[in-house]
């Protein structure tokens, strides 16, 4: 495609060229040379190593060079035909790229280096060589008298028994699979120079050189607790006409145990891991090295050889199968053929849902954190309510200060009176059935001043007590106790008319007296200015709208202004002239919280009648 290209660039320059406008035309710069690269594999092309060095080098290529490149690709397959077609090979590549000889060769693996030095003064121009996937001394310290450079990779056979020998712990048995290691020292097994059998503490057994099928009935009937070594090199030591994938892949299917190996060609094919340079990273590194050999000023400049580290990497699949657990892997491991992840597959999908999720997590967060501040400030405004809920029966138990002390004074009196009695009783020698008596009045007066101060410390108390079952008719008859002197002192004449059967409610005791007496009060301020004998307090119980209990006070005084009867139980709002306009407010709070509500009219003849409800208690009421 690259010549195709050219070819028609070639064209539309003569057309142009040809025409008048184009004669005037000044020349422009010209166009720059293609450069042409040849890439050598010692193996057929299916390898996995020589497709994804191939292809990561034509894409690296691309970046690395700024001029044209044309790449060619030719595979020696030295492992099916070794040595005896190699002057074929030579008058094949001399044939095909002739006429447009390459200007940098790159050999793959070492049988494709050895080629290219072996008949260096035969090809074409004596073009430089770069090299890949090269770890043996013996070919690069050598003097070829060869203009040569390249990426020395690492491939380390010990490095990755010992990490077999950790991910597959118990392993009493290694097998060694493979040729054995030919003569020749630039033949040397690559990734196993350094291997020595002394340095595991595993029993060792050599299965090298056996036919194929002899092989895979051994691999097949492997005892347990069994690791198998491919010791083998890119084009060097198969036997038979099988490819070395194809090789690897057989092994694999047959084999009682995992497979490892020094070269990652071999990583996809049925083996499990190896620790060895990543060929994409050779691909990378030795487009950079073409790049450079372009650039040289000097037809003798060389770049340095690189070297790479070695890496672990890992197929998938059968990590899978031998029970090989990703988190058990080094850090920086390389795992291929791992099924993409829900975010690769679903990449918009996942990041839509996340980003929904985030939103509906702040909004969640959001409206808890303003729950959190909603019930503190319910809790704050709740304290403060109760508080003002207290001030307000302790003014209100000053209000009664008077009446209070004339309720104490009375059995007071009567217990000093029983008592002056008693004593000349006593002295006259009075019988014991009239000292029993006086004692009797004595003991009941006690208590009755004793109620009193029972009920005024109930009504002090700042704490809040807990919900009951109250009967109402009963509170009505504390609270008219509770105001007996005061109703005396300013001569109002009370008259109870409870119902005639109990009504139970739920609700706060003192709470509950607080409301019944706060209206009380009110009553007795509304008849100040009322004559005497009109002074009349009627407090009521009935059974309300939907069987609600009512109580009802109904005063006889001057009455709830109509522009101010349906804001009475508002915040501030009072008819009083000295009134804060909040002991009304602080009732409706209250019977509210017990699930009830308030209200107020004027009466037909003259005065108001305040009343609130509260639900009657089911279980008693049944």
């Amino acid at each position: 495609m690259a010549l195709r290209g050219a070819v028609a660039c070639g064209l539309v320059s003569a057309l142009v060229g040809a025409s008048p406008s184009a004669s005037r035309a000044s020349p422009g710069p010209p166009e720059p040379a293609h450069r042409r690269v040849l890439v050598l594999y010692s193996d057929e092309r299916l390898l996995r190593a020589n497709v994804v060095f191939d292809e990561g080098l034509r894409q690296a290529l691309v970046s690395a060079s700024w001029d044209p490149v044309e790449y060619y690709s030719e595979f020696l397959d030295e492992v099916r035909f070794p040595d005896r077609h190699q002057e074929r090979t030579l008058d094949f590549l001399l044939t095909k790229y002739g006429e447009q000889p390459p200007d940098v060769i790159v050999a793959f693996a070492p049988p494709s280096l050895d080629f290219c030095l072996s008949f260096h003064s035969q090809l074409f121009d004596q073009p430089p060589i770069v090299f890949a996937a090269i770890d043996i001394d013996a070919f690069l310290h050598a003097d070829h008298g060869v203009k040569v450079t390249g990426v020395r990779a690492r491939f380390d056979g010990p490095e990755t028994l010992r990490l077999a020998l950790q991910l597959h712990p118990g392993t009493r048995n290694v097998f060694i699979v493979g040729e054995a290691a030919p003569l020749d020292p630039a033949r040397t097994l690559m990734g196993w120079s350094d291997f020595r059998e002394s340095d595991f503490p595993v029993q060792f057994e050599h299965l090298t050189s056996k036919p194929i099928p002899e092989l895979l009935d051994r691999l097949a009937h492997l005892p347990d607790n069994s690791l198998v070594v491919y010791q083998s090199a890119l084009g060097i030591g198969a036997t038979g006409s099988l490819p070395l994938h194809a090789l690897t892949e057989h092994m694999a299917r047959v084999s009682r145990a995992p497979i490892y190996a020094a070269l990652d060609a071999f990583v996809g094919h049925g083996v499990v891991g190896a620790v060895t340079t990543p060929t994409s990273d050779m691909a990378e590194a030795t487009a950079e090295l073409i790049a450079e050999v372009f650039a040289r000023q000097s037809a003798d400049e060389m770049p340095p050889v690189r070297a790479l580290a070695a890496k672990p990497i890992f197929d998938w699949q059968q990590m899978r199968r031998w029970g090989v657990r990703e988190k058990h892997l080094p850090t920086g491991s390389i795992v291929l053929s791992a099924p993409p992840s829900l975010w690769q597959q679903h990449a918009r999908w996942v990041g839509a849902a996340t980003a929904v999720f985030l939103v509906q997590s702040g909004l969640i967060l959001a409206l808890v954190l303003q729950s959190v501040r909603r019930r503190r400030a319910e809790r704050e405004v709740l304290r403060r309510r109760q508080e003002l809920a207290h001030t307000t029966r302790v003014a209100t138990m000053g209000e009664l200060t008077a009446s209070l002390a004339h309720e104490i004074n009375q059995p007071l009196a009567a217990i000093l009176s029983n008592t002056q009695a008693a004593q000349r009783l006593l002295a006259a020698g009075a019988t014991n059935g009239e000292i029993r008596e006086i004692l009797d009045d004595i003991e009941a007066d006690d208590q009755r001043a004793g109620e009193v101060i029972r009920r005024m410390r109930a009504l002090l108390r700042k704490e809040v007590s807990e919900p009951v079952t109250l009967d109402v008719n009963d509170l009505v008859a504390e609270v008219a106790d509770l105001v007996h002197g005061e109703l005396i002192l300013q001569n109002v004449s009370l008259v109870l008319e409870p119902s005639q059967t109990p009504l139970h409610v739920h609700g706060d005791r003192i709470q509950l007296q607080q409301v019944l007496l706060n209206l009380v009060m009110n009553a007795l301020d509304a008849m100040k200015d009322t004559a005497s004998a009109d002074r009349k307090l009627i407090v009521r119980t009935t059974t309300g709208e939907k069987r609600a209990v009512r109580v009802s006070v109904a005063d006889s005084g001057v009455g709830v202004p109509d522009e101010s009867i349906e804001r009475i139980f508002d915040r501030f709002v009072t008819t009083k002239p000295h009134g804060m306009g909040l002991g009304l407010a602080i009732c409706r709070s209250i019977v509210e919280a017990h699930g009830g509500r308030v209200g107020a009219t004027n009466n037909p003849a003259r005065g108001a009648t305040f009343w609130f409800e509260l639900p009657i208690l089911e279980e008693a009421r049944r």
